[in-house]
């Protein structure tokens, strides 16, 4: 499943796209991003074994407790229902 900037964010609990456009910028989610007609989509599934989530994951820290949701596009149907 691929999603927009703004659904990635949504999907995985974030309430800003900043994490999403900083951990693209330096170039951590190069494997999982995908343009069209100049459009950046996100690849939500798994590449070299990790979903989005995970990579995402083991990539930030945050230190007020805030913990990605891990999301699935396999098992998770349902949130991808309500965009």
């Amino acid at each position: 499943m691929y999603a927009t900037i703004s659904e990635t964010a949504k999907l995985l609990g974030y309430k800003t796209r900043a994490t999403i456009y900083r951990l693209m910028s330096q170039g951590h989610l190069d494997d999982y991003l995908w343009e069209l007609n100049g459009k950046t989509y996100i690849y939500m599934g798994k590449r070299k074994g990790k979903t989005l989530a995970r990579r995402i994951k083991c990539l930030v820290f945050d230190k007020n407790g805030f913990e990605i949701y891990d999301f699935d596009p396999e098992k998770d149907f349902e949130l991808i229902k309500q965009l």
